[in-house]
């Protein structure tokens, strides 16, 4: 049976309630009867049964822990002090791929105990030792390699936890697990590990200080446990306890590991003040950045563990500059380019302010101001109107404080608050007498967002959001968003999910939703999705997203094999049709996509895609004017992959489509490389085409006709990353990119209906909108954990950019390299260090 700490499976009547509370959307697909038994739903049973139904699904076996002095043992990777003799193993794994269930090729004995201190893991990895793979990686960079894997549910709670890993060299990573089945190895936790090889193959041990995992502290503690282990060869993955095939599920895939006592995480106080340098090395000439080319800095961050399972965190004037820049990018689309969070106060619980629609993108606080933002005055000279030109801009927007709430404020009830600070950015107007003036771009501006959870099971919920940003300037609105939603796990095999908004920009209203039903089977996963934007639905000031006014409806089936089949590891195939409107009726999406792929036994892998739509309107691309109606068009693509876990891999593939018989081919290869095991290459290269097909370049002034042209398209992008792993803990990364991007256009026309395309003379368009983007950027970090918690980082980015804007714009290859040297192309160094230490109390 479930340990007693442990929430108890939902109940129907709760069920029920969720629903009635949040909108009261009929579930009638999930709440039918039992399915006759099959060999799809085997493990279908009714959540009120005993959960450990096969041998490897071990949830509800308890296993009582076992303590001992913290001083008995030293983490070096070789468990061989006598306190881990008495330490009883735990049961041995399952094999959970290739073969799902089956006995584990190589014997792994794993113990767990405890001390005042924190949990410690001893690992007794069997294997033929000249078959070990133990490279060095970076923290969280993870490489082919052998590896064991613990995580922790340290509430007991079947819904959020923490992974740690360590590899036979004794490289590391960690992460976060929150609503079961998700992980962010981005965080990063303050815990020891070391490995190494042994003549029975590898050893390892892991520690997690008690401060580390935060929990409410009771007289006997009960926590999740499951192990793991990788085994390079062959891409074995062997598990302690999970799930039927099918069933989503991670966290509360663990055992109960129960009779805890005397433990104390301690006052969970942690205070890292940081100083930082960033210095301009070199600058463009024109530059609109006038700030200090050294600029000190120094700051703070406090975590304060206010409960076990309450966690605030401040940080005071931070300092991001050791976070990896963004790849270059020529965006000629109506759309915005979506960039990951890379800053780790924003990573760490952010999957508590996550929702359906991305109401909260945290890479809006804190980004840097569009020219735009800033406009220029004018003033009159001799009865003469005199507009002045900008040439300056505050290159950031400084984050002078943030705080963050998270946690659980009683059993079930999870939530999140978050506001931060940006201050005021300048830009410096000048005029034609030399005369210069400081001019407004983004107002002191406040970032909120509070959000609440209910959970009744790990993967059952219901909660509330709201968001707002304040601006400090009549001249600048500020907006608010708010939303409900939940999610229904039933009977294993079925989600429901669902989510409801209201929006406010400051000017107009709006309104969203979306709603969710899948199906997971053994070899089979069916969803069914809709979801609608109002016209003026607007969350962009705090969220992301690219388009509003639509109502669409997917529906999609996917297969794949639960055991291998021959040489035949994995075989999958997926086809989905997304269908949609807008609210005046407009056809936008009618569109149909499968994919399949194949994997051997060898893990060589094969991938092929194919998909189109009919024609269909699109209502951004004229920028706000009349729709356009996009011709038919179809593409279909394959890719062949080699073995991941060799020292050397890679890919190659290619896709071709036709819009309206337009052609445009594409291909890509990536390689992987470890020469020796401390230093890992990637290269990827991809060339990517669209030929004679229209696009919209303008607007005429004079009667507000969309201007089109047809036009050659050619984006040709090298990546290059290498990762140096001097030691676990101190490693350097280099991320390089080379972009070369045109758009010539050639013929004209003027939208006169959405069908309807009519030519035009080419003037005054040609030579005129065409855009070319020549781009290298370096960006370099030396990171090194001198002390756990505490760290040194040194930054370098080298950026030379050619931009492309007047006449007749050409692809020609060898400009790829020629441009960089080009008289008129803008260079950039910089050189950031930043030093942190962490006081744990």
């Amino acid at each position: 049976m479930p340990s007693p700490s442990r929430p108890r499976p939902c109940s129907l009547a709760v069920l029920a309630w969720a629903c009635t509370c949040a909108l009261a959307l009929p579930l009638r697909a999930a709440a039918a009867p039992a399915e006759a038994s099959g060999p799809d739903d085997a493990a279908s049973t009714p959540t009120s049964a005993p959960r450990a139904t096969r041998a490897h699904d071990r949830r509800g076996l308890a296993i009582p822990s076992t303590r001992f002095d913290d001083a008995a043992i030293e983490i070096d990777g070789v468990p061989n002090e006598d306190a881990w003799a008495p330490v009883p193993l735990l049961p041995e794994l399952v094999q959970r791929a290739p073969v799902f269930g089956g006995a584990p090729s190589k014997r792994t004995e794993v113990r767990v105990a405890y001390g005042e201190r924190g949990l410690y893991f001893a690992f007794v990895c069997h294997q033929d030792p000249e078959s070990v793979i133990a490279p060095f990686f970076q923290r969280d960079q993870l490489v082919p390699s052998d590896l064991v894997v613990v995580e922790i549910d340290s509430n007991g709670d079947d819904t959020n936890g923490y992974v740690f890993g360590v590899s036979p060299s004794g490289a590391i990573f960690d992460g976060q697990l929150f609503r079961d089945t998700n992980q962010e190895l981005l965080w990063d936790g303050v815990f020891q590990a070391a490995g190494s090889k042994s003549p029975v193959g590898w050893t390892a041990e892991i520690f997690v200080p008690w401060a580390t995992l935060r929990f409410e502290r009771q007289d006997a503690n009960t926590i999740g446990v499951n192990v793991q282990r990788s085994i390079n060869e062959g891409d074995e993955v062997d598990r302690l306890s999970f799930v039927p095939q099918g069933v989503p599920a991670r966290v509360s895939e663990a055992i109960d590991w129960t009779n805890i006592t005397g433990i104390d995480a301690g006052l969970n106080l942690e205070l890292q003040p940081y100083t930082s340098g960033r210095f301009a090395l070199q600058r463009p000439p024109d530059s609109l950045d006038q700030s200090w080319r050294a600029l000190p800095n120094a700051g703070f961050d406090l975590k304060y563990g206010i409960t076990g399972d309450l966690t605030l965190d401040l940080a005071v004037n931070p300092d991001f500059g050791q976070a990896e820049v963004d790849a270059a990018v020529l965006n000629l689309g109506p759309f915005e380019v979506f960039f990951p969070e890379k800053r780790r106060f924003f990573l760490e619980s952010k999957e508590i302010f996550e929702t359906g629609f991305a109401l909260f993108y945290s890479r809006r606080v804190g980004a840097a101001p569009s020219p735009g933002a800033a406009s220029p005055t004018s003033r009159v000279v001799f009865g003469e109107e005199e507009q002045a030109s900008l040439v300056g801009l505050d290159p950031i927007s400084r984050v002078l404080g943030s705080a963050r709430l998270t946690g659980q404020v009683a059993p079930g009830w999870i939530v999140g608050a978050l506001s931060a600070v940006t201050g005021p950015t300048w830009g410096v107007q000048r005029f034609s007498d030399g005369s210069e003036q400081r001019v407004p771009a983004d107002p002191l501006t406040s970032w909120n967002v509070a959000r609440v959870r209910k959970h009744f099971d790990p993967q059952t919920w219901i909660g509330g959001i709201v968001t707002n940003v304040t601006r400090a300037s009549p001249d600048h609105p500020g907006a608010t968003t708010g939303g409900i939603d939940y999610n229904i796990n039933f009977r294993q095999r079925w989600t429901h999910g669902a989510q409801v908004i209201a929006t406010h920009d400051g000017e107009k209203s709006g309104m969203g939703g979306q709603t969710s039903l899948v199906r997971s089977g053994r070899r089979t996963r069916w969803n069914l999705n809709s979801e609608f934007l109002t016209p003026h639905a607007n969350f962009s000031d705090m969220g992301f997203m690219t388009r509003n006014n639509y109502v669409s409806a997917a529906t999609g089936l996917s297969v794949f094999n639960a055991q291998p089949i021959g040489q035949v590891r994995q075989l999958s195939g997926r086809a989905e049709v997304i269908v949609g409107t807008s609210f005046q009726g407009e056809l936008t999406r009618k569109q149909l996509f499968t994919d399949w792929s194949l994997e051997t036994l060898g893990l060589w892998r094969i991938t092929a895609f194919a998909g189109g739509h009919l024609p269909q309107y699109n209502l951004f691309e004229t920028r706000g004017n009349i729709p356009w109606e996009v011709p038919l068009h179809w593409w279909s693509g394959f890719r062949v992959s080699t073995p991941r876990n060799k020292r050397v891999s890679g890919s190659l593939g290619g896709a071709y489509g036709e819009q309206d018989g337009n052609p445009g081919p594409d291909v890509f290869l990536d390689l992987a490389v470890r020469p020796v095991d401390r230093l890992q290459m990637s290269l990827g290269s991809s060339v990517n085409t669209q030929f004679n097909r229209p696009r919209w370049v303008a607007e005429r002034e004079i009667d507000a006709k969309p201007i089109f042209a047809r036009a050659a398209l050619i984006n040709s992008n090298i990546n290059f990353r290498l990762t140096l792993a001097i030691t676990p803990r101190l490693s350097l990364t280099s991320f390089n990119q080379l972009l070369y991007s045109t758009a010539r256009h050639y013929s004209f026309y003027q939208l006169d209906a959405p069908d309807l395309l009519v030519a035009i003379e080419r003037d005054p368009w040609f030579g005129t909108v065409d855009r070319g983007l020549t781009s290298l950027t370096s960006n370099s970090i030396l990171r090194w954990e001198y002390l756990p918690g505490s760290f040194l980082f040194v930054a370098y980015t080298h950026r030379t950019v050619l931009s492309e804007t007047e006449g007749v714009v050409e692809y020609r290859p060898e400009k790829m390299f020629t441009n960089l040297g080009a008289g008129n192309a803008r260079h950039e160094d910089v050189l950031f260090v930043k030093l942190a230490y962490l006081f744990g109390l």
